[in-house]
């Protein structure tokens, strides 16, 4: 019977096939996970690659084959120095880059600007360890070097300048009041190279322009405050006039910063309109932020047309009621931070509640602390209506015209003495 027979051989064969299939699979995949598992032992059994180790091994190398001043040796002395301050070894940190730049001194002079990374890192770390000195002559030899190469008015110098500026702002908090106010006449004079290099050789279109326009106009509202709030020092190591007294009243120094203060921030709007990207809301921040540089120094009829000049620019955009509101709806608190300003709309717990009426000229009114306030002193509620009305507010605007309006601000709860 070949038929049977030939049925049953082939029924043999599929089921040989099959299972030969199966085997096939299952080993394969057993040689699939088996080498897996080894890979992830292997890997698991490699040691983590240390930054510093690497560094240092390499530096190693490099000076037993090519000398201790091979010019190969400054970047790697960079890289250790940063690798380093990472892990807050800041001492060891200084010391690398120290001895980067001394290789970069000796492979290419004293005054070469291949050493500008290292006195950077240098003047940070010197700041960071609380070195206010060591961190100031190192920016001091930075911007030496700079201006050998490149002269005293050249663009360049704009991120040396920069630096200089951040530190000197950056240490006040560290001075007296005097070497505070020390501090901020070094960063004006800063300040107005940073100006007068902007005007000569920076373009108003150039996208960088508004942001250091701005900060400039901050600039001068930071040092009129400090004024406002500990006085101008008869004797503060510095002088503002080349005879007579140096002494101006209050009144004088306010309008100073005042008006050096408003060029920059007109600066601001000229730079905004001229970028490329530039929209109507843009435009019109700039044109209110102007508006309120005049109200804090108590120019109302100048606030008052800049706002209603922000308010028609917005006639043109893309949604003019929702950019309308969104500026101008309700009153703003004003702020010329240097930093990033805070967030008004945050409500920590640690934060007080008030209520106040905003007048059609920023001023606060009607102050009153909602909530709880049996666990504050007369001394924390007094400090804390004086925070209050001493802030100035970007009023209301009703088709563009400025009205009181009702307002809540949340204020940190004042510390109490003792």
């Amino acid at each position: 019977m070949p038929t049977k027979e030939i049925t049953i051989n082939m029924t043999k064969v599929r089921t040989s096939y099959i299972g030969s299939l199966f085997s096939i699979f299952l080993f394969s995949s057993l040689l699939i996970a088996t080498s897996f598992s080894n890979a992830q032992s292997i890997e698991e059994q490699q040691p983590i690659s240390d930054p510093v180790t690497d560094y240092m091994n390499a530096i190693d190398n490099v000076e037993a084959e090519y000398g201790a001043y091979s010019p190969e040796l400054s970047d790697l002395y960079l890289g250790l120095g940063k690798s380093l301050y990472s892990r807050q070894e800041y001492s060891e940190a200084r010391q690398a880059f120290q001895r980067g730049m001394q290789i970069e001194r000796v492979n290419n002079g004293l005054d070469s600007l291949s050493q500008s990374p290292y006195l950077l890192s240098i003047a940070d770390t010197e700041s960071f360890m609380g070195n206010w000195d060591n961190s100031q002559k190192a920016l001091e030899n930075l911007y030496s070097i700079n201006t050998k190469a490149y002269g005293q008015n050249d663009i360049r110098l704009l991120p040396v300048l920069d630096k200089m500026l951040d530190f000197y702002l950056n240490s006040y908090d560290e001075r007296t009041a005097s070497g505070g106010y020390a501090n901020l006449v070094i960063s004006e004079q800063i300040g107005s190279k940073i100006y007068n290099i902007m005007l000569d050789d920076m373009p108003l279109d150039s996208p960088y322009a508004p942001a250091r326009y701005r900060r400039l106009g901050s600039l001068q509202y930071f040092i009129a405050n400090h004024i406002k709030q500990h006085g101008e020092p008869s004797e503060s190591g510095v002088s503002f006039s080349t005879g007579g007294s140096a002494r101006r009243s209050d009144a004088t120094t306010s309008h100073m910063h005042f008006r050096r203060g408003k060029m920059a921030l007109q600066k601001v709007v000229e730079s905004v309109v001229q970028q490329e990207d530039s929209t109507e809301r843009d435009q019109a921040i700039a044109v209110a932020e102007l508006g309120d540089w005049y109200l804090v120094f108590g120019q109302r009829f100048s606030a008052a047309e800049a706002y209603q000049l922000a308010y028609d620019v917005l006639e043109t955009a893309e949604q003019p009621e929702l950019a309308r509101a969104e500026l101008f709806e309700q009153p703003r608190a004003i702020n010329f931070s240097l930093d990033t300003p805070p967030d008004n709309n945050k409500t920590p717990a640690d934060q007080l509640k008030v209520s106040v009426t905003i007048s059609a000229y920023g001023v606060p009114q009607d102050i009153e602390v909602l909530g709880d306030t049996e666990n504050l002193s007369k001394e924390q509620l007094g400090s804390l209506r004086r925070q209050v009305s001493g802030q100035r507010f970007r009023p209301k605007l009703l088709d563009g015209k400025a009205e009181a309006a009702p307002h809540i601000v949340f204020y940190d709860l004042p510390a109490p003495k003792g």
